[in-house]
Order: structure tokens, then sequence, then C-alpha cells
């Protein structure tokens, strides 16, 4: 017969068994659970290098396309546009850093800025004095609406800029417009007597990565269309980020699209070499215009280089 102490070593076994493998079983899965997130730990690790390798190789690569793009943009644009005048027409909010690579690029064809002007965002016409001031710069009667001045306003600054100066002695409409902050006069810029003179080259430039206080298509695309009109050689020009139309609403005009040069990419070397070849074609051939860059309906990077 089992006595009752034979039993009771036998349960107390069976408890002890079990909890001993309910520990081990739980040590194993642990230990389960840490190898595999160390595993993943290194793959992750692992792939942060190779990612980190291929971003220093990237930046290289384009390090080395950078040198070459302005090496071959210089060669490019040599003696393409030389004893050119050249105006620049932006608005306030684009970058002038790029404004300064396009003025760049004329200097390396042989052309001079004559001046950059900038729409301040004073020409938005937002408050009161600012409509006061344009409608006395017009000529104007006060009151009148928003929409009216602005249209009024480009269309003076755009025969301004396709008639050239005015005679001496007669009121200046772009020099007022200046002095009245509707219009900045930018460093390195002559005096606004020496801008819009008969023979001159005219750039617009929009593009930002916010939208501007001057409406690009309502201000700049009704000046450049006098501008245009007047069978003066002229270039539209945007940067590859810019979140509003200007380019593009040029492109889709009918009375306008291939009577200019558009390039939608003015913040790369490619851009800069249309802008300056583009020019150079319609100086040659007023009816050589051509669409630039990579945002669609384009003629193709940059025109033709052969002279």
């Amino acid at each position: 017969m089992i006595s009752w102490r034979y039993h009771l070593v036998s349960i107390v076994a069976v408890f002890l068994a079990l909890a001993l493998g309910v520990v081990m079983g739980t040590t194993v899965v642990k230990q389960g659970v840490i190898d595999e997130l160390r595993s993943r730990t290194n793959a992750a690790l692992n792939a942060t290098h190779e990612a980190q390798k291929e971003v220093q190789l990237l930046q290289t690569e384009l390090s080395v396309w950078t040198r070459y793009g302005a090496a071959v943009q210089e060669r490019l644009l040599a003696d393409q546009l030389v004893n050119e005048g050249v105006v620049i027409v932006t608005i306030s909010g684009v970058d002038l850093s790029e404004v300064d690579g396009i003025r760049r690029a004329f200097q390396q064809s042989g052309a001079t800025v004559m001046g950059v002007l900038e729409a301040t965002s004073r020409m938005a016409l937002t408050d009161a004095k600012a409509q006061q001031d344009m409608a006395a710069i017009l000529g104007i009667p006060t009151p009148t609406d928003q929409a009216t001045l602005a249209a009024e306003a480009a269309r003076t600054l755009g025969a301004r800029l396709a008639a050239g100066p005015p005679e001496t002695g007669i009121p200046d409409p772009l020099r007022e417009l200046i002095d009245h902050g509707f219009l900045a006069l930018l460093a390195g810029s002559a005096p606004a007597s020496s801008l819009g003179v008969p023979g001159q080259l005219f750039v617009f430039v929009a593009g930002a990565v916010q939208a501007p206080a001057v409406s690009p298509t309502a201000f700049l695309v009704p000046v450049l269309d006098q501008v245009v009109t007047a069978s003066r050689p002229t270039a539209a020009a945007e940067t590859t980020t810019s979140v509003y139309p200007f380019v593009t609403s040029i492109r889709s005009d009918g009375s306008l699209d291939g009577r200019l040069v558009t390039v939608d990419n003015a913040d790369a070397a490619p851009g800069l070499v249309a802008i300056v070849l583009g020019l150079r074609d319609l100086l040659r051939d007023p009816a050589a215009g051509g669409d630039y860059g990579t945002k669609g309906r384009t003629s193709g990077l940059i025109p033709n280089p052969a002279p």
C-alpha cells in the first residue's frame, strides 16, 4: 500500500516540475524575443550604413554635375549676347539669389543687365493710401476699384517699358512708380531713364514656394504682353519649385505663346542657358520663340546652341 507521505511527495514533485517548466519556458521565450530584436536592430543599422554610403555617393555625384553644369554653361553662353542690354522685371517674394543667377548668365554671354525692377508688395494696392497714390500717378479720379487701378498700373508700366523713356520735360511714370514705392530699382541698376531704351531685351521672372502679394498673372503678364506686342525680345522665367502659375499661364495663352521665350527651370543651369540662347534666337528671328524646361509643353531643355 502506497503511503500518504509518498502521495504528498509526488504531488509536490509534480508542482515543482510544472513551476520549473514555466520558468524555463518563459526564459526561452524572452531570449528568443531578445534575439529577434537584436537581429532587427542589426539589420536596421546595416541598412542605415548603406543608405549613408549612397547619400555620400549621390552628394559627390551632385557636386560633380554642379561643377560640370557651371563649366558647360559658361562655354555655351560665351559671346552669345555681346553688347546687348537687358532689363529684368520681377515681383516681391522671388528669391533674389535666383535673379542674381540670371544676371550672371547674361554677364557670361557678354550682355549687360541695365537694371532689375521689382514690384513691391505695395503694388498689390491693398490699402487706401496705396490706391490714392496710384490713382494720382495714373491720373485717375478717386475713388476707383482696386482691379481697375491694378490693370491700369500694369498697362502704364508695360507701355513705358515698351516705348522707352519719355522726352525731356515729360514725367516718367517709371520714375514715379519707383519714387512712390510701388517699384524698387535693385542695387546695381542704372537710373530709370536708362531702362526700356530701344534695343534692350527683357526678362520677366517669377516663382517662389509661397504665393506672392502681387499676382504675376494679374500684373506681370499684362506688362509682358505690351512689351511682346512692341516686338521687344522677351523671356518669361520661373523657378522649378514655384507653387503658383506664371510661365504655364503664358504657354496656355494663344496670343502670347510662341512670341517669346518661356523657361520653367530658371534656378538650374539648363534654364539659364535656355533664357540666354532663346533671346539670342529671338534677336535673329522674332518668330523663333520657344518653351524650355521640365514642366511639360516644352520644346526641349535648351535651344540649339550652335551659332
